[in-house]
């Protein structure tokens, strides 16, 4: 999955934003929730600089809660 993200990211660009939360005690600084796979192809596509969805508050929500990696087949089974 991860070079078929790499290649979407470089034929289209980033489709879906990586979320990230501000470090209460150290300003400046900022948690990757969410996206740590197209944060690494970014990096290895040498793009320093990509908009973030922003999380005010760390409540355990999932961002993929609605994915489904699992076949169907495995899934009824």
């Amino acid at each position: 999955t991860y070079t078929q993200m790499l290649s979407s990211i470089k034929a289209i660009g980033l489709v879906e934003a990586p979320v990230v939360m501000a470090a209460p005690q150290k300003s400046g600084t900022w948690f990757l929730l969410d996206g740590h796979l197209r944060v690494e192809a970014l990096k290895e596509l040498g793009i320093v600089e990509a908009e973030c969805l922003l999380a005010t508050d760390d409540d355990t929500y999932t961002y993929n809660k609605r994915v489904n990696r699992i076949p169907p087949i495995q899934e009824h089974r």
